[in-house]
């Protein structure tokens, strides 16, 4: 089908399900609103105590409550079910010897609930695999909420000759069908299902117990005339059930419990930091990794949507966000790598170029250290240099220069250094290091571009090995959280792949 086709064809289904809506299939399921019941009394009791001793506890129950939502398969399909359930029995054992008699209880029954689900298939199971019945395998496709999710249910309908994608793949992959099955509450998925879909019809199936209902819409609805927007029609399957708790939440609380990352905000004051270190977030990444990311200019990314030719790119790093793929090398960072392919490239005038960067940020350094990074911002931006508040990422050795010109010579009229040669000298040291990233990008490209990105969308995360100088080792792996605080770090610590549990029970 050609581009123009498809979109024609999607405008179409768009049409019609703003005319017919999208059904909504609430399934009862008395054993896992019980656990959904068990999860939010223990939240609430202990959301507020001791930071760090009930995330493990905390981290398990969110998952098996969402996994119940997002993988209904049978149990000899479902190892991941069995797992959350594990955990949550482990360390409520664990937790029961230092609780209160009222937080034992709710621990009590949270471990009860959990074992219960192990002992039944989810009922929404059943609601899809009768519908899928009906629609016949080439008819329709079922749309999975996260790559682990779609592993699980793939395994159990692929046999039986049913299909089942992400959503990014659906809409990458131009699947039209009839009809299309999302597992999970709407907002789990992206708002593109429903405008701008390439299913003739589609259907949310659901715990009845979930919250939050809602249809989502593009973020550019509210601002347009005749947006799309699309409703959805209700329809109860099964047993309803509803636990007697006083933690019922309502909708807006619902991401409350959903898999999360758990921050602990550091102890020790603010301070600026020193020479060596700088400021940076944490910042989770699929398979067990995580980097400190500080506020350089970019980093690159894969952008798995893309067929082959044009997945490689740099984002900003303000525009890194959950769901982002970063491309990072196993080991030493991509800029000392770039920095030292660039002064291998300058020849002769290397030696030049690294006196003179030496000199004016070692100069940098020494004003940071005497006034402070909030004063020096302040002097340079009355000074009208429009990029001060990222002085500090000026002093690392990998950034070449501000990136206006006006500002870079402002900066050194400020420290009182000569101007030139030091821009020219700067700047050919960006333009150097410009061409060798783009030569690095086109090699990245080629060996990216040829991968299976099904694999990387599915695990979240996936090894490359290049020939490619400075590059043999590459992880493309996906964001999952983003520390909302900054920490002082060490400057060499900085975009290097590090292991960390913190992301164990994301998604």
């Amino acid at each position: 089908m050609s581009r123009i086709a498809a979109l024609n064809t999607r405008y179409e289904r768009t049409t019609r399900l703003m005319s017919t809506g999208v059904g909504i299939v609430a399934v009862g399921d008395p054993i896992s609103a019980r656990v959904d019941a068990a999860v939010r009394h223990v939240y609430v009791l202990v959301r507020d105590n001791i930071p760090g001793i009930w995330d493990d506890l905390l981290g398990a129950a969110k998952a098996l409550r969402w996994r119940l939502m997002t993988q209904p398969q049978p149990r000899q399909f479902n190892a991941a079910l069995l797992q959350a359930v594990t955990a949550v029995i482990d360390e409520s054992v664990r937790l029961r010897q230092v609780a209160g008699p009222v937080v034992q209880q709710a621990i009590d029954e949270l471990a009860t609930a959990a074992e219960e689900a192990a002992t039944a298939d989810p009922a929404a199971g059943g609601v899809l695999l009768e519908s899928l019945k009906d629609a016949g395998s080439d008819g329709c496709v079922v749309i999975a909420a996260s790559g682990s999710a779609m592993v699980g249910l793939a395994n159990w309908l692929a046999p039986q000759g049913f299909t089942v994608r992400l959503a990014s793949q659906v809409v990458r992959d131009q699947l039209f069908v009839g009809q299309g099955y999302a597992i999970g509450p709407p907002r789990f998925f992206p708002s593109s299902l429903v405008t701008s879909p390439t299913t003739e019809a589609l259907s949310y199936i659901m715990p009845g117990w979930f919250g939050d209902q809602a249809i989502p819409n593009s973020l550019l609805a509210e601002y347009a005339e005749s947006a799309v927007l699309v409703k959805g029609r209700l329809s109860a399957v099964g047993e309803t059930w509803e636990a007697a708790t006083a933690s019922r939440e309502s909708a807006e609380d619902e991401g409350e419990l959903l898999p999360q990352a758990t921050w602990i905000i550091p102890e020790a004051p603010a301070r600026e930091p020193d020479a060596d270190e700088i400021a940076a977030r944490q910042v989770l990444l699929s398979g067990g990794y995580a980097i400190w990311l500080d506020d350089g200019e970019w980093i690159r990314a894969v952008d798995p949507s893309q067929r082959g030719g044009g997945r490689v790119t740099t984002v900003d790093v303000p525009d890194v966000r959950p769901g982002t793929y970063l491309l990072l090398r196993d080991g030493q960072t991509e800029r000392r790598a770039l920095y030292d392919a660039a002064l291998e490239l300058l020849g002769s005038p290397a030696q030049a170029v690294e006196a003179s960067q030496a000199r004016w940020k070692a100069t940098l350094q020494a004003r940071l250290n005497q006034l402070g990074r909030t004063a020096v911002a302040r002097e340079l931006a009355e000074l009208g240099i429009r990029s001060s508040e990222r002085v500090y990422a000026w002093t690392d050795p990998m950034l070449a220069r501000p990136q206006n010109n006006q500002d870079f010579e402002l900066l050194l009229q400020w420290l009182c250094l000569p101007v030139h040669p030091t821009f020219e000298l700067a700047t050919a040291l960006r333009r150097i290091r410009a061409q060798a990233s783009a030569k690095i990008a086109e090699q990245l490209e080629d060996a990216v571009g040829t991968a299976d990105m099904s694999v990387l969308e599915r695990d979240g995360h996936l090894r490359l090995e290049l020939e490619v100088n400075g590059f043999r080792g590459v992880i493309a792996t996906k964001v999952l959280a983003i520390a909302p605080h900054v920490e002082i770090v060490a400057r060499h610590d900085v975009r290097i792949l590090m292991k960390n549990r913190g992301s164990k029970w994301l998604e």
